[in-house]
């Protein structure tokens, strides 16, 4: 009989779970907000971006280096940049 219980208060408990999901939506919708929208270009050299609204969301974007590590003859770790991303955000 409590194997019974157990199985049916877990199925209640999961059914309320699906049910408060379902209704809340994402999570910027419930607050009243849009989605953050983020991708990555990848680039030989640094590319300039901007600040600023592109269509109805604000843009910013970011440029990261990526670096490739090694241990020099010292055993220092020395690192070279072979590219760059540029990182688009929009909300």
């Amino acid at each position: 009989m409590t194997s019974f219980a157990n199985t049916l208060s877990l199925a209640i408990a999961s059914a309320a779970l699906a049910a408060a999901l379902a209704l809340a939506g994402s999570p910027a919708y419930a607050r009243g907000a849009k989605d953050i929208f983020i991708q990555d270009y990848q680039f030989a050299k640094p590319m300039h971006g901007y600040s600023g609204y592109s269509g109805n969301y604000y843009c910013d974007y970011q440029r990261l280096p990526n670096r490739k590590c090694f241990l020099n003859a010292n055993g220092a770790e020395s690192c070279k940049i072979v590219g760059w991303t540029l990182r688009e955000m929009c909300q």
